[in-house]
């Protein structure tokens, strides 16, 4: 079974767990309408991808028609890892936004509370590390 939100089509990976991924410029349009669907977001999680150059995050949301997870992933740039922020729309979300900005370096637009040291080390924040990224060194 698959299902269809904003018109992105979610894909039954396994049972009660539906994914897709879309472009950051549409993120804000997806999480909408997942939202509408009476979901919750659960967390959001980044995945470091070096060799692609990438970061991919994953914005992890329960729903309670479905009975499900309903995960929206969304490949950024690490050279630019920037996306819009959803915390208008989720206020749960403000918390993981500084947590992935803190540790992975993506930056949430529109989130006023992004700060460095929220969960990274002071000496790592101070030498302008991410520390969850695989090139960090850290």
């Amino acid at each position: 079974m698959n299902i269809s939100l904003a018109g992105v089509r979610f894909e039954e990976v396994s049972p009660r767990r539906f994914i897709a991924t879309v472009s950051k410029h549409e993120l804000r349009k997806v999480v909408e309408a997942v939202v509408a669907e009476d979901s919750y977001l659960s967390n959001i999680t980044a995945v470091d991808l070096p060799r692609d150059g990438k970061i991919v995050l994953n914005y992890v949301f329960w729903s309670i028609k479905l009975r499900a997870a309903v995960i929206v992933k969304v490949p950024v740039d690490k050279n630019d890892p920037m996306v819009p922020s959803i915390s208008d729309i989720v206020g749960g979300a403000v918390g993981s936004e500084i947590e992935v900005y803190d540790l992975m370096g993506v930056v949430f637009q529109g989130n006023r509370e992004l700060k460095r040291g929220f969960l990274a080390p002071e000496d790592v924040v101070a030498r302008g590390i991410y520390p969850l990224r695989k090139d960090s060194g850290v």
